[in-house]
């Protein structure tokens, strides 16, 4: 590849900016609808054919597939079929089925396409795709959550029809430690471009010099040309603020050889640049132009933003020359109900529910992610660490037995040797560019850590992203710590990530001590277990065991308040964890300056790692719900990582039958002091100082539970339960009044069952029928229940703790939509909505 370097002195990019502020239409180019016609991305998600089994000729131009379904993608077969105790992903998948499944489109083109070159852009299919164009083999991807594409061009039928086929393979199981989902569960996108054109990946930009009155931006634009002579062409990049006004621009002539594919290095300053991150997520626009005189070849956007952070093994984080520290969550990329379908509108609702929390950083576990949530978390502003994968090659070497290779039977480690380098280039290229993007990690729990031999395989990766992106630092999640250490394994990495505080009490206090040029990240801790609307007084799971955990959880009373809880819940009172709770936990990591910060396990409930086994699909590890609804140790991170003054307190006070019994009610606030009153009475008020929780033991009494959060004396903010009577209406609490009949966007409703007093009930359980009229279907239906059993594609749903969600996804006709919500015995409720272009 020749690369060649054009630079902009300070005097030009002056001289410039006075010429732009008199040209008000300097990036304006023309179509003159010629052969030569710039870029276009369509999206390719509506109108798919599907059928579930394999089918000897589907790949075939004349197949006949008039009895297949008419679906659209993002489509996960996984979740639309049976959950069974009986399906092989077992445990880990969620008892999901897996299977194989294919895919067809029909789509023409026009004759005047024949002088362009055509792609198709998969964002994920799960897993070992294969693809074909009108008969013709394209390849194959085993990895199931990496992006690819494929050129299409050789073998069109230009103005005729021509059939894409896709056949997915996710019949071996099982394949990975929790639910994957099954098909082309992500956006296809059709690309058209000129034959001279931006390469895919092909712009690069870099901030390697950054001061508050100035910033030097790199650009590097990867041009191919694909035409038998070479051409003389205008390489454009112009700069704009989020105000849309240009602040930059610089524009050189270059010739680009025949068959040939090279890169251009420009650079402009900004002058008194405004920094991204997480509170101000500012970002610029860049505009990328390849010009023939005044006619566009090919045009990219791409947003970026401008930042500086540095880690430190004395002081942790900073970013933009602030201290902080990364207070984050792993997610896993289901999105509950939906599977793994992507909806961006679900995606952005959950960014949104994390970001009201204080949450400030997201890591994408255990597997890279799709480019819609670095979209949104450049937009929104979080931080990002991008993982890639959750397994290389070695199984663990403990317990005496050594297990087959990986740590799936049928997982990454079949496809590593032959594949890592290439999905992780793809990863690396892909996301580059996204400001949220911190952090890259190359692993998960890598067994390979335990041996000298996963220390070489470690540099190599590292390698690989070096020669791709120099400029962020390369982590893992690592648990054996001790091992790990032995290895040179944890030693090598840029940042040490630390899974569930490396595996051992005080971990981090020793190897400070051992390493002190080593560099801290929390990387998945605590893993503690909460169902929204469900407590225990007494821990009964691993952090009881003092040989287990880091702290052992006192019991909150003596005698068990709540008895007869199924063992498939968790007690909401942060005392049911491994190793160690949220409280602690925290404590820790904002304590320790070396600490960079932590990342919670999880944000979200996900689907799969059924550790109780059937009926149950997922385990209690989220602080949010499958439908989004916050648990009570939603609160408690909210009061470390916010500002605004809250309180929360918990249990809920409809405790029938317990007259008199002593129930722990404990408040989470930022605020300096709380006061907690039952009907009216003062129980006393508590002074927060260093605690992360107060406790009060309360005799119980039906009423109004209430606390009042305090700074000086002055009452800030309130929380309180009444106890109510029995159910009586339901409630439904829309996220949005209007949506776009694309085809693709939803509404969230909410279903609350109410007393006759408008009181929440929260230990509801009656069952909700919808009827949907009008320009909308029904999406999913979900409960937040891990043992619920019924179709997540269905038109009822019980209450789970008096709560359900229903997600209604529009049409592509704009109209009026009203949702009907009925119960036997309780006051119905309806809903208007509007869908529009």
């Amino acid at each position: 590849m020749t690369q060649i370097d054009i630079r902009m002195t300070k005097a030009q990019f002056i001289t410039f900016l006075g010429l732009a502020i008199l040209i008000t239409n300097c990036a304006s180019c023309t179509n003159d609808n010629s052969k030569d016609s710039f870029r276009q991305k369509t999206k390719f998600d509506f109108d798919w054919k599907f059928s579930k089994g394999d089918f000897p000729g589907a790949n075939e131009i004349d197949f006949d597939d008039s009895q297949w379904q008419e679906i659209d993608v993002p489509h996960d077969w996984s979740i639309l079929d049976s959950f069974s105790k009986n399906n092989p992903t077992g445990r880990p998948g969620g008892f999901a089925s897996g299977g194989i499944g294919w895919y067809r489109k029909n789509f023409s083109l026009n004759r005047k396409d024949k002088s362009s070159k055509l792609s198709i852009e998969f964002g994920g299919v799960y897993e070992n795709s294969e693809v074909w164009i009108n008969g013709h083999y394209l390849g194959k991807r085993p990895f199931g959550y990496i992006s690819f594409n494929y050129d299409l061009t050789p073998y069109l039928n230009f103005g005729g029809n021509n059939v894409l086929s896709v056949r997915v393979d996710n019949s071996k199981q099982p394949n990975a430690r929790w639910y994957t989902g099954s098909g082309i569960y992500r956006h296809v996108w059709l690309v058209k471009t000129n034959k001279l054109h931006m390469a895919r990946h092909g712009i690069y930009v870099t901030t390697p010099t950054i001061t508050a009155d100035s910033t030097i931006v790199v650009i590097r634009t990867t041009i191919e040309n694909d035409f038998l002579e070479s051409r003389q062409i205008d390489l454009v990049n112009e700069l704009y603020s989020s105000n849309n006004e240009l602040v930059a621009k610089v524009e050189t002539p270059v010739n680009i050889l025949a068959k040939g594919k090279q890169e251009f290095t420009q650079k402009v300053t900004v002058i008194n640049p405004e920094l991204w991150s997480p509170d101000h997520p500012e970002l610029y626009k860049l505009k990328t132009l390849v010009k023939n005189k005044k006619t566009c070849l090919d045009d990219i956007e791409t947003n970026i933003g401008i930042r500086d952070f540095s880690f430190s093994a004395d002081s942790g984080f900073s970013l933009n020359g602030e201290s902080m520290k990364f207070e984050g969550v792993n997610n896993h990329s289901d999105l509950g109900a939906l599977g793994a379908a992507l909806n961006d509108r679900v995606l952005e609702r959950r960014l949104e529910i994390l970001k009201e929390m204080g949450c400030n950083a997201i890591r994408t576990a255990h597997n890279p992610p799709c480019e819609e949530l670095l979209e949104l978390c450049d937009r929104i502003g979080f931080m990002v660490m991008d993982e890639a994968f959750d397994e290389w090659l070695e199984s663990w070497p403990f317990g005496g037995i050594k297990k087959p290779e990986g740590k799936a039977k049928y997982g990454y480690h079949l496809h590593f040797n032959e594949w890592a380098e290439k999905d992780l280039t793809e990863l690396i290229r892909r996301d580059r560019n996204h400001p949220s993007v911190i952090l890259w990690s190359v692993g998960n729990e890598i067994p390979d850590a335990c041996f000298e031999i996963g220390t070489e395989r470690l540099k190599k990766l590292m390698e690989v992203i070096r020669k791709i992106d120099p400029t962020r630092p390369i982590t893992a999640g690592i648990t054996h710590m001790h091992v790990a250490n032995e290895s040179g394994f944890a030693s090598q990495l840029d940042i040490t990530g630390y899974n569930g505080g490396g595996g051992t009490a005080f971990m981090y206090e020793n190897d400070h001590e051992t390493y002190p040029e080593r560099k801290f990240l929390a990387t998945e801790v605590p893993h503690s277990f909460q169902t929204r609307g469900i407590y225990r007084t007494k821990s009964w799971y691993r952090g009881q065991n003092p040989l287990g955990g880091i702290l052992k959880v006192p019991d909150l009373t003596e005698e068990e308040v709540f008895p007869d809880i199924p063992r498939y819940y968790s007690s909401s009172y942060d005392n049911a964890m491994v190793r160690i709770g949220a409280r602690d936990s925290w404590r820790r990591t904002r304590d320790f300056p070396y600490m960079a910060g932590e990342f919670r396990w999880t944000g979200f409930d996900y689907l799969g790692e059924t550790m109780f086994g059937w009926p149950a699909k997922f385990w209690n590890f989220g602080i949010i719900d499958m439908c989004g609804f916050p648990k009570d140790t939603y609160y408690f991170y909210q009061s470390q990582w916010t500002e605004e003054p809250m309180v929360h307190i918990l249990p809920h006070w409809n405790w029938e039958g317990k007259e008199g019994t002593l129930i722990p009610v404990a408040a989470y606030s930022n605020c300096e002091s709380v006061e907690l009153f039952l009907n009216g009475k003062s129980l006393g008020e508590k002074e927060m100082g260093d605690y992360m929780d107060l406790v009060w033991m309360v005799p119980y009494e039906p009423g109004v539970i209430e606390a009042k959060g305090k700074n000086m004396g002055v009452v800030l903010c309130k929380k309180k339960f009444v106890s109510s009577a029995k159910p009586a209406k339901i409630q439904l609490l829309a996220d949005r009044k209007t949506i776009s009949s694309d085809g693709q966007d939803v509404v969230h409703i909410e279903i609350n069952i109410l007393d006759l007093n408008d009181h929440f009930v929260p230990d509801a359980s009656n069952r909700i029928n919808f009827k949907v009229e009008g320009e909308a279907t029904i999406l999913a239906l979900d409960n937040g229940d891990p043992l619920n059993e019924e179709s997540f594609r269905s038109e009822s749903r019980k209450a789970f703790n008096g709560k359900c969600l229903l997600i209604l996804k529009s049409t592509h006709q704009s109209g009026d939509i009203k949702v009907y919500a009925e119960s036997e015995g309780l006051k119905g409720a309806k809903v208007s909505l509007i869908s529009e272009r």
